[in-house]
């Protein structure tokens, strides 16, 4: 049985990466380390990997900015060298709720199918506007600020606009229609670079579109996604971390049909939970 492959895009939290690629231990690991990570935080971060780790080039992968889908796809590149028939991407602040051994065998029953969320347009988290805004306005980030134009442009032909997480889990056939359609049609990168946060639509564009092929009905994992995530009770920019009180909830979330693998968000002040998930949840 082959075993999937990880993306984690990191950026900082040297210790509990280190706690993370352990955990995950035997899987093909592929990292990407942001480049606007401090030397000497990136140093701890890929000091003494073993050897089931290779490290992408560096490339600045700010918040909502197009560097961020660019390290995915690298690592998707990167994983496809090896034999895996799914590929995770997570990030450094993320842990699993779930055994190797429960992750490959799970993946494994799924097939041909990805386990991602893929959430057609209009969505109405998304604005006034369900989300269009995001891509039919050239958007780009200064200071952490959204600035857009208002002057529409042309929607590229082929496409169905759709959003979803950026965490997510690829089959590998996917994965390859995707960088296929890419590297067929570049005008795609030049489109997406100026859409508003587009490691959450890219991707989902791409699998929900005609031009790729897929019925999400059949090709898509039913049911709540492989994370569990706490985005608190008022909607917010970025999740909850997690903490003791939290265990509640991510025990609930490993007993769910289909049980989550992951969670996230993680700081290194969860060590004491992350025992706990160790010993109680993550077992074979």
């Amino acid at each position: 049985m082959s075993l999937p492959a990880v993306v984690v895009l990191a950026h900082d939290k040297p210790r509990h990466l280190h706690r993370l690629i352990s955990a995950l231990h035997p899987l093909p690991i592929f990292l990407h380390v942001d480049a606007g990570t401090p030397d000497a935080t990136a140093a701890a971060m890929v000091e003494d990997l073993p050897d089931t780790v290779r490290l992408l080039p560096r490339r600045a992968t700010g918040w909502a900015t197009y560097g961020l889908v660019d390290a995915e796809l690298a690592g998707y590149r990167a994983a496809l060298q090896t034999d895996a028939r799914h590929v995770v991407l997570c990030t450094g602040s993320d842990y699993p709720l779930a055994s190797v051994e429960v992750i490959v065998e799970t993946l494994a029953a799924y097939g041909g199918k990805s386990w991602a969320e893929v959430l057609p347009l209009p969505l109405k988290d998304w604005g006034p506007l369900g989300g269009y805004d995001r891509f039919v306005f050239r958007n780009r980030v200064v200071d952490r600020r959204r600035e857009w134009s208002p002057v529409p442009r042309r929607w590229p032909a082929g496409l169905r606009p759709a959003g979803g997480s950026q965490l997510k889990i690829l089959a590998r056939d996917h994965v390859e229609r995707v960088l296929g359609l890419l590297a067929d049609r570049p005008e795609l990168v030049s489109y997406f670079q100026q859409v508003w946060i587009p490691d959450e639509t890219l991707v989902p564009t791409l699998l929900s579109s005609p031009v790729t092929g897929l019925d999400l009905a059949t090709d898509l994992v039913p049911g709540p996604p492989a994370w569990h995530i706490d985005w608190g009770k008022a909607p917010t920019a970025s999740p909850r971390w997690l903490g003791a009180d939290d265990l509640y909830a991510l025990v609930a979330a490993t007993t769910r049909t289909p049980r989550a693998l992951f969670a996230r968000k993680f700081d290194e002040s969860a060590d004491a939970l992350l025992d706990v998930i160790d010993e109680q949840l993550r077992l074979p």
